[in-house]
């Protein structure tokens, strides 16, 4: 732990840094802050930050940044902010002026995060931890071949094609997929594997191809992120040098930006910051993830956050991603427990 002293210096340049983006100094901290510091005991209290790790100076006489130790410590002693109440009920007003859609919802969502924090938004469709067969139909396409169309809850369609040994017209393609559909559905992976007796060779290939594709669902953790506010990012000057916005970019623009960027683990409701080299991808760096898991638990999760600079205003960015992250999942909870669910 850092002295009274040492900390309230670094509080100081952590939120000097994040709002000018430029080294703070010791005589700028004596000046514009009242502490009853001299500059020289200042300067020698920063002295002491930079020798533990916590700030940086780019120049042995000039002013001080915020290191990624220091940003860390700054995060997790900070006050807990509140989004103001009058934002609150706004924000609420704008989810339920809009369709009760998923989609509409999320495409909201990252815009409005996005504005709130002046950086990048990215927001997740709520996934089921296990997908759920609702309907499957197979179409004859030639005399042994046919496609598999399955609708998994959620409204997610998947098709694949199966060739089977023996000619099989669409009569009896049509007789297969009304039994299995009323054997498997509402059923998970698990429950399809289990409930598979008595099976014929031809519908036996047709469940192994059901749970084939239920298996590369279920393996996905998130689904692919709505990303907003990519211009806002793009303006600061952390990303003024070609190569850091090109290596960012290529990060944005993945498909599988999701895996690449967010932790393996987040508790709903809970609000998860990384900062700098705690990010696993290279490109992401300078940057920072503020991050949180919503949803109804058990059932189905989403997740939704913003990513900036290191110099981000980590306040406003963990309580609007807590809000937001609140606000979701009271949606999303009356969309698929409250009345009327499907």
């Amino acid at each position: 732990m850092l002295s009274e002293r040492k900390e309230h210096i670094l509080r100081i340049i952590v939120g000097e840094y994040i709002s000018l983006a430029s080294p703070v100094g010791s005589e700028a901290i004596a000046r514009r802050f009242g502490l009853g510091l001299s500059a020289a005991t200042i300067r020698n209290e920063m002295a002491r930050l930079e020798e533990d790790g916590y700030i940086i100076r780019p120049h042995i006489s000039g002013g001080g940044i915020p290191s990624d130790r220091g940003y860390r410590y700054y995060v997790e002693s900070m006050v807990q902010e509140e989004v103001p109440l009058e934002e609150q009920r706004m924000l609420s007003h704008l989810f339920h002026q809009v369709e009760r859609e998923l989609a509409e919802w999320n495409r909201l969502a990252a815009a409005l995060l996005a504005r709130m924090v002046h950086n990048v938004a990215i927001v997740t469709s709520p996934k089921a931890a296990a997908s759920r067969i609702k309907h499957l139909e197979l179409v004859a396409l030639q005399e042994s071949l046919a496609l598999l169309i399955l609708l998994l809850q959620q409204a997610k369609l998947r098709q694949q094609l199966i060739a089977f040994d023996e000619v099989i017209s669409q009569g009896e393609l049509g007789a297969i997929s009304r039994k299995l559909s009323a054997l498997f559905q509402g059923l998970t992976r698990s429950q399809v594997l289990a409930r598979s007796v008595g099976l014929s060779p031809v519908e036996e290939q047709v469940k192994n191809a059901v749970v084939q594709i239920m298996a590369g669902e279920d393996e996905r953790r998130y689904e692919e992120p709505y990303i907003e506010g990519l211009r806002q990012l793009l303006t600061q000057p952390e990303f003024a040098h070609a190569q850091n916005m090109l290596c960012l970019m290529e990060v944005l623009e993945s498909k599988d930006i999701v895996r690449g960027l967010l932790p393996e683990m987040l508790v709903e409701g809970g609000v998860r910051v990384i900062i700098g080299a705690e990010n696993r991808e290279d490109a992401m760096k300078e940057c920072s993830m503020v991050v949180t898991q919503y949803g109804v638990p058990g059932e189905v999760n989403g997740v939704l956050g913003v990513i900036g600079p290191r110099r981000m205003p980590y306040g406003r960015a963990i309580s609007s991603v807590r809000y937001m992250g609140s606000l979701m999942s009271d949606l999303v909870a009356e969309l698929y427990t409250g009345p009327g669910r499907q």
